[in-house]
């Protein structure tokens, strides 16, 4: 399977474990198909969350199309090791090879391969970093994908202890690799789940122990006695960590989440606008538009956001428009708290112009919390840490400004890293006559130019769509303007 190959990526090199092995009373008839749809997974190392795993089958006219992703992050060896991929594998019915085109990032370093099986064998396209090379695999009979492996003996039909052996496209090694996958009993585990019990050797001195329902289900993956182990978890739940680790800037999901740009934006501080194309950008959320930013939808599943940043020369005299609800408290935006009323009034002290109490504020959080990958919930956790992510800088700051009857959303979406590309990010727009982007977590008034908002809100369902979003879409930056 794809999760086990990507911990592979990090160059374990773990002695194997001995099981004893549990005796067949029965067979299983081949399955029919192997299952279709969509599964999540959660992997982790020594009990601690270090990556996720997704992979999708989908039937074609003469058999399936097989889509993976995921990304890892861990300590081998007393050296952290990063990695992340996408995988796409058109098979036939009997899951054998057909095409397949692969991403991946090694600490850092992107790989792309694509191929086909043709009667010379297969026909790899490998590109890296300025160069790109083609080779064709010599091959006798049928190769399967890696992604297979954990269905190839149910396809088959389980027998007692049988022996399953397959030649195995190994897209790193870009080699073909015969790899045994052995059946080691019937077991339950726990939940009343009859699961069958398969090992494989794909991996020198790696013993793979992998629990498969008798569907073709992958329910548990176990390298090392459960040094590693991966597990099976519902969408919404891998869906809210690849968020909250994506907008954290986490480690573990950095490559998966970061998007790259076809030019670097050399001087983004002094950007006074620029125009930044968004292609694979879902049909179904909803573009936003200002302050400083327009956005529209172009062929091809592209969005076009137009950004810029500036202050208001002079306060614009209220509009009559209804802010209200931007002034409330939320469960999580505590404007009412006696604690940030009573910080609210020591930062501010008399000044009652918007525009300074902005500034104030805005300044007054980005010296006072240290910038972690930690999420304090609450603005009450982050003044007792002084530290937090983005989100807990933009929550701290809404709650306050909102205190100080300033009109404030919590809004979140992308920021340029100079020398990375975009990353996920949170921060503020407040409304001082007219709508102002500012950063807390930066200590930007305004925002730079490069903040791109994709949601308002910070409520797990208003920043769902985002989750959507992640590891999908790629940016191109159109103009720069200083």
């Amino acid at each position: 399977m794809y999760v086990t190959r990507i911990i592979a990526f990090l160059g374990f090199t773990l002695f194997s474990f001995i099981t004893t092995p549990q005796s067949f009373a029965r067979t299983i008839p081949p399955l029919a198909k192997p299952p279709i749809g969509e599964r999540w997974f959660s992997i982790s190392m020594n009990d601690e969350r270090v990556g996720f795993g997704h992979v999708k089958i989908t039937p074609t006219s003469d058999g399936y199309e097989i889509s993976g992703e995921g990304s890892v992050k861990m300590l081998v060896l007393g050296f952290s090791r990063e990695a992340s991929a996408r995988e796409s594998y058109i098979v036939k019915k009997d899951l054998s090879l057909k095409s397949f085109a692969a991403e991946q990032i090694i600490d850092g370093s992107p790989l792309r391969l694509s191929g086909r099986v043709t009667a010379k064998g297969v026909r790899v396209t490998v590109e890296s970093t300025g160069s790109k090379t083609e080779k064709t695999l010599k091959v006798k009979g049928a190769v399967y994908p890696s992604a297979v492996l954990n269905l190839y003996p149910l396809m088959q039909g389980v027998a007692p202890g049988k022996v399953y052996r397959l030649q195995m496209l190994d897209i790193e090694a870009v080699k073909i690799k015969e790899v045994n996958i052995s059946a080691e009993g019937f077991e339950t585990l726990p939940g009343d789940v009859e699961t069958v019990h398969l090992r494989n050797d794909l991996y020198t001195f790696v013993d793979n122990d992998v629990w498969v329902d008798l569907q073709g289900n992958t329910v548990k993956e176990s390298v090392r006695d459960g040094l590693i182990v991966t597990r099976p978890e519902d969408e919404g739940a891998a869906r809210r960590f690849i968020l909250e680790a994506a907008v954290a800037k986490k480690d573990l999901i950095l490559d998966f989440s970061l998007i790259r740009v076809d030019r670097p934006i050399e001087r983004p501080l002094e950007l006074k606008g620029m125009a930044v194309e968004l292609s694979g950008f879902p049909g179904n959320i909803p573009l936003l538009q200002g302050p400083g930013q327009k956005a529209m939808r172009v062929d091809g599943g592209r969005a076009l956001f137009t950004l810029a940043s500036s202050l208001p020369h002079a306060v614009v005299a209220d509009n009559g428009v209804d802010n209200s609800e931007y002034v409330r408290p939320t469960e999580r935006i505590l404007s009412d708290n006696p604690a940030v009323i009573a910080i609210k009034t020591e930062v501010l002290g008399a000044d009652k112009e918007p525009s300074k109490i902005v500034e104030k504020l805005v300044r007054w959080v980005a010296d006072y919390v240290e910038d972690t990958v930690t999420d304090s919930q609450s603005p009450l956790e982050t003044l007792k840490t002084r530290k937090g992510n983005c989100q807990s800088h933009a929550r701290l700051y809404a709650s306050l400004a909102r205190a100080a009857g300033i009109p404030t959303r919590f809004v979140s979406g992308l920021v340029y890293a100079t020398g990375k590309g975009f990353l996920y990010h949170s921060w503020a727009e407040s409304y001082v006559g007219v709508w102002v982007a500012v950063d807390p977590t930066f200590g930007q008034i305004p925002a730079d130019a490069t903040h791109v908002k994709l949601v308002e809100g910070d409520s797990p369902e208003e920043m769902a769509p985002l989750a959507g979003i992640i590891g999908r879409v790629k940016a191109k930056v159109i103009e720069q303007k200083y």
